[in-house]
C-alpha cells in the first residue's frame, strides 16, 4: 500500500510539493512501521481497492483526529493515477463514508491540500464543502496550507434503523 501512497503522492502533488521531496519517497521499515500503527489501531479503518489483481488504491477513515472537528474522518484516500477517473475513487470513499454513517458518525471530514484542484472538485461532487478551516501540513519540507471539508452524514432511509 505503500508503494501506492507514494505512487499517487508523485502524481497529485507534482508541483505542489518540491520535485526532490517527492522522488526521494521509498518504502522504508520506518514508514511500514508508521502505517501498521495508523492502520493497526483499531478505530481506523480500511478499504482497498483492486484491479488485475493487485491493489492500486486505498481509503483510511475512522473518528475524526482533531476533537475539536469531532465526527468521522477521511484520513487518506490515494489511487494510482492511471486508475483516476475510473469509478474506483469514488467507490472508496462512498464505502468510507457509508461506513462512518454505519458507525454513527453524524458528519465527516478530510484534508486536502490547498492546490490539489482535482482533489477538491472530486469532493465537492462528493457533497463535501470548505469549512473554512485551514491549516499547514506537518512534516513536509515546505509550508503547504491544507483546507478541511466536511459533509452532514443524513440517515440512510434505506437502511433499517438509520431513518
Amino acid at each position: 500500500m505503500l508503494h501506492v501512497k507514494n505512487t499517487s503522492w508523485r502524481s497529485a502533488y507534482r508541483g505542489l510539493l518540491p520535485q526532490d521531496f517527492l522522488d526521494g519517497l521509498a518504502v522504508t521499515s520506518r514508514a511500514v512501521e508508521a502505517w501498521r500503527e495508523l492502520i493497526g489501531s483499531g478505530e481506523r479503518h480500511l478499504v482497498v481497492g483492486e484491479a488485475g489483481g493487485r491493489i492500486v488504491g486505498f481509503s483510511v477513515y475512522g473518528p475524526a483526529e482533531d476533537a475539536a472537528i469531532g465526527g468521522g474522518e477521511v484520513y487518506a484516500i490515494y489511487l494510482l493515477a492511471e486508475h483516476w477517473s475510473t469509478g474506483l475513487g469514488r467507490a472508496l470513499l462512498t464505502r468510507s463514508v457509508d461506513h462512518l454513517r454505519e458507525l454513527g458518525f453524524d458528519r465527516a471530514g478530510l484534508w486536502v491540500l490547498e492546490g490539489n484542484t482535482r482533489a477538491r472538485r472530486f469532493y465537492e461532487r462528493f457533497g463535501f464543502a470548505p469549512t473554512g478551516r485551514v491549516e499547514n501540513v506537518a512534516g513536509l519540507p515546505v509550508e503547504v496550507p491544507e483546507l478541511h471539508y466536511g459533509m452532514v452524514l443524513a440517515p440512510d432511509p434505506g437502511r433499517p434503523g438509520t431513518a
